[in-house]
């Protein structure tokens, strides 16, 4: 063999890594994601993701055993997406404190919706990580405070449309509380 040959075990075992590609040692997707602003793309809308503060993701286990993240510009993304998914299971729901940007786990959060939030695709739904912060955002955006499974229902199928609202001091005014894209209602907030 001379000496700028190279011995065919080489090549054989180089010719196995190229075949395996990315999927040997492919981990499965856990947690939020890293998000590039200005060129991510929402898995729902395909809408670019803008603005860390309404973004939304959520781990999705597909049917054939793995894990993948999807991310979205709004909150409602994520809603309508649960809803429309066909053929896996979500396993982890993230959002973003709207004062921070950081994610947490969406069904810790406590959810702001009002027709003065100019979110994204539209929604009015923002998320605090703490009830006080929540009530802040109410107050200044005129909005009702909701938990994950009260956003009218469509967060988890199993929940009813009808949710209880928490109420928000110094407030009285009709709102619509159904994220867009379903049947609209009101709920007046007590004083």
């Amino acid at each position: 063999m001379s000496r700028g040959s190279i011995h065919p075990v080489a090549v054989l075992l180089i010719s196995l890594v190229c075949a395996c590609g990315p999927g040997c040692g492919e981990r499965d997707e856990t947690g939020p994601p890293t998000l590039h602003l200005g060129s991510d793309v929402c898995d729902f809308c395909k809408m670019i993701i803008s603005d860390q503060n309404f973004a939304a993701a959520c781990v999705v286990r597909t049917s054939d055993g793995r894990t993948r993240t999807a991310a979205f510009d709004d909150i409602g993304c994520l809603l309508a997406y649960q809803r429309a998914l066909d053929g896996g299971t979500i396993e982890q729901r993230y959002v973003t404190d709207y004062d921070d940007g950081e994610w947490m786990n969406a069904t810790q959060a406590y959810y702001i919706q009002s027709p003065e939030v100019r979110s994204p695709m539209a929604s009015g739904i923002i998320a605090s990580r703490t009830r006080a912060g929540a009530d802040q955002l109410a107050l200044r955006f005129k909005g009702s405070v909701y938990r994950y499974d009260q956003l009218g229902g469509h967060a988890d199928p199993d929940v009813p449309a009808n949710r209880q609202e928490e109420t928000v001091s110094n407030h009285s005014q009709s709102i619509d509380t159904e994220p867009r894209g379903g049947a609209e209602t009101t709920q007046e907030m007590s004083e």
